[in-house]
């Protein structure tokens, strides 16, 4: 399948010298968290994200050009592999589409779920860990959350922690957005000053759910209309699935466990986290977990600090660290240093569940 066959053509576009208050109101009126900015000439220049005003200090008039993210191209011509390969390298959950040298339209990872055929994968099997707040909390808690996991999304909890709604990137953009009284001078978009006093029940929308267990499948409808499903269990929030979480599961396949390294532009850093996890890959495959596909996502940080994550996806299911460092290198040890005790642990009591049977048996790691 080509990239033409699923490209989204009507586009709706920015200027470079539009604010970001105007940009926010577009992408809030018409359900979607990124934009093509393009010149007067039509000639496009790059992409704005709603999650790009959370993380900055930006006043609702600041001008777009200040925040244009450049992004890979694709042609009506690629197949649909490229953008996933895209997809997962880069981060960027939309793309921009040419054709004959002139922007054409868009194609999102949604676009790509709602074509893609899962097997028999269920959604324990690549939800990632659900990161909740309550609906009583402040969006400043929310918004600090948002920033330090790295996520644009929040499943909303009552006191009880039944999941009740979800708040997003977008939600919060398009509040914040909206020039205010402030208490300090000069607070942009994003600061905790403009939205303390306004609880998360106040902005958050009805959350798409399933319950555990589900074939994945049977719910890549609901990517139609929404970002994100909640994986519930008794109600409670216990895990959430993204279309890049999904499209993890259609990268091609090896006959070997396979390395994909997101967010690294610098070819050295990339080398270096793919040596580290083959290194570890070496050491667990086989003894502690069968791994079919590593998953790392780096992030660079203004401080100067490198945040790590890792997914790996086992035989079994996923299993997911966090690291911090000043340098890739430390920050990706200490992620295989993690990553490495969650699986023994999880291991450990795989094996314990079985010791009745051989009480004499040692761990792999012992041996």
């Amino acid at each position: 399948m080509k990239v033409s066959d699923i490209v989204a053509y009507k586009v709706i576009t920015a200027n470079p010298e539009d604010t970001a208050s105007r940009a926010l109101k577009l992408m809030y009126e018409n359900n979607t968290s990124h934009l093509p900015v393009v010149d007067d000439n039509g000639n496009f220049l790059g992409m704005v994200y709603a999650k790009q005003f959370l993380t900055v200090n930006a006043m609702p008039s600041s001008k777009l050009k200040n925040f244009i993210t450049k992004t890979p191209l694709l042609n009506v011509s690629d197949m649909i592999e490229k953008s996933v390969e895209l997809f997962m390298t880069t981060g960027n959950h939309v793309l921009p589409v040419f054709q004959d040298g002139k922007l054409y339209g868009t194609i999102s990872e949604n676009d790509v779920i709602l074509t893609s055929d899962f097997g028999h994968a269920t959604v324990d099997q690549i939800m990632s860990g659900a990161i909740v707040v309550e609906d009583q909390s402040t969006l400043s808690n929310a918004l600090s959350k948002m920033r330090r996991y790295n996520i644009s999304r929040l499943p909303v909890i009552n006191s009880t922690g039944i999941l009740i709604g979800i708040v997003a990137a977008l939600d919060v953009a398009n509040l914040i957005s909206v020039p205010r009284e402030r208490a300090s001078k000069s607070p942009g978009i994003g600061t905790a000053v403009a939205i303390r006093d306004i609880k998360v029940k106040e902005i958050m929308r009805k959350a798409s759910s399933v319950e555990a267990g589900t074939k994945l499948n049977s719910l890549t409808e609901k990517f139609r209309t929404t970002d994100e499903v909640v994986v519930v269990g008794n109600g409670r929030p216990i895990g959430i699935i993204t279309p890049k979480d999904a499209l993890e599961l259609i990268l091609p396949k090896r006959s070997e466990p396979s390395i994909h390294i997101a967010h690294v532009d610098e070819d050295n850093i990339r080398r270096e986290i793919e040596e580290q996890f083959s290194k570890f890959l070496k050491k667990i495959q086989g003894k502690l977990e069968n791994v079919q596909l590593v998953m790392v996502y780096v992030d660079k940080h203004k401080t100067h600090k490198y945040s790590l994550r890792a997914r790996t996806i086992t035989d079994k299911g996923i299993i997911d660290a966090k690291a911090v460092g000043y340098d890739a290198l430390s920050a990706c040890k200490e992620l295989i240093s993690r990553l490495e005790r969650r699986i023994k642990s999880e291991h450990s009591q795989k094996v314990r569940n079985k010791q009745h049977r051989d009480p004499n048996r040692s761990l792999p790691w012992q041996e």
